[in-house]
């Protein structure tokens, strides 16, 4: 795809790498063009991969699209440092005022002194239930590590398997990474994203330990699975460990959120660690040169606006954040209610913490123990790990 920004005036692309989202962000877009006029046009790329070189060749040729996706953390400073995106800061000011969002949620998009974005999505990443298969095998919603283990057990006997993950599209083998080492030593897990933690450390060999173990015992569905959402829609795993962005593609599956499937957070091992839960926080930014064109920034607005926030929760099943917008769905409601709660912490999700230079051959090897999940693999992958993440801190 080339000339991203020789459309015409009127139509405004928007550029993503979730093709999973493209029909519900082109019925924003489509709501955009009745509400400001000029209607925005969703443009998919198939893997992330493909995504940032496109970008990145765009930032290099001075051929930026006006408005694209991307991710937060590392890979959003280091966009940030390119110097092509726009600032928002009066934006936010706007939406802050007008009590649409909060400081908070402007803060989570805040590189240096200024914001460079707004929420595509804000997501908490959350196991999500086939209430069906729990009620056959006599399980209610875990509240401890020790509940969690025993429902698992119960979900087995039952002739269930307890946990649905996989390692499609060659990202996803982070997600249990990320949640064994929360739930077991979180500022472990901080520290591996400033290099002062090792991969192979016993934090770590830790949670490779209680993951191996788990698929020893059969927990886990097959990672081979090329159809994750569908797969647990038939019923190939029971909880699904996932971001709540996920319950608009399961309704789409054919479930029904409160009634087929519930929600709850994962549980900690240790009862004294603060409740927490990894968030998710996609955004959606602006090129320098897009802030001359009212016909951009207009559809930005709307996109954040009550109205497009409740567009795009019907569509998608998604919360941007929006204080005064609907909640998309019973669950991200009911999500939302325990988050406030039991003033629940978050916690950078590991995409966006790690260092964007490794991130890609880090989840490879991260996917390659899911497919042979023993302890054996899991000691090369830690070395293999490491050696990267070495390599990189001595160099930054």
């Amino acid at each position: 795809m080339t000339g991203a920004t020789s459309a015409l005036a009127a139509e405004i692309q928007l550029f993503h790498d979730k093709g999973f989202w493209s029909e519900p962000l082109q019925t924003v877009g489509d709501a955009a063009g009745v509400a400001t006029g000029n209607p925005i046009t969703q443009v998919a790329y198939s893997t992330p991969e493909q995504y940032k070189a496109f970008i990145q060749s765009a930032i290099a040729g001075g051929d930026v699209p006006d408005m694209f996706t991307w991710w937060t953390g590392s890979v959003f400073s280091e966009l940030v440092e390119t110097g092509a995106l726009a600032e928002l800061d009066g934006l936010w000011d706007d939406l802050i005022a007008s009590g649409d969002f909060s400081e908070g949620t402007r803060d989570f998009y805040k590189v240096g002194d200024h914001i460079y974005g707004v929420p595509l999505h804000l997501s908490r990443w959350v196991a999500l239930y086939n209430k069906e298969q729990f009620a056959e095998a006599g399980v209610e919603e875990p509240e401890s590590w020790n509940d969690l283990i025993a429902a698992a057990d119960k979900l087995k006997a039952a002739g269930f398997t307890p946990f649905h993950a996989t390692v499609q599209d060659g990202w996803r083998g982070f997600i249990w990474f990320q949640e064994f080492m929360i739930r077991t030593d979180p500022e472990a897990y901080r520290g591996l994203h400033d290099g002062s933690v090792a991969y192979d450390s016993d934090a770590v060999r830790n949670a490779f330990e209680i993951w191996s173990d788990w698929y020893a015992k059969g927990y886990f569905s097959d990672p081979r699975s090329n159809e994750e959402v569908a797969d647990f829609a038939r019923g190939k795993g029971s909880i699904y460990l996932i971001g709540d962005w996920a319950i608009g593609l399961i309704e789409a599956a054919g479930m029904t959120a409160g009634e087929d499937f519930g929600v709850f957070i994962m549980p900690n091992q240790d009862p004294s660690l603060p409740a927490s839960v990894i968030v998710e926080g996609g955004p959606i930014v602006l090129s320098k040169g897009a802030l001359d064109k009212p016909e951009v920034v207009e559809a930005l607005k709307y996109f954040v606006s009550v109205d497009g926030a409740n567009v795009w929760a019907e569509a998608s099943g998604n919360s941007i954040g929006n204080s005064n917008a609907e909640p998309p769905n019973v669950l991200v409601a009911e999500v939302n209610q325990q988050v406030s709660a039991d003033a629940t912490l978050a916690i950078d999700r590991w995409w966006e913490a790690v260092p964007g230079d490794i991130q890609g051959e880090v989840v490879a090897e991260l996917n390659r123990f899911m497919l042979d999940p023993t302890m054996e693999t899991a000691d090369e992958v830690m070395a293999n790990i490491q050696e990267l993440n070495a390599e990189y801190w001595a160099d930054n």
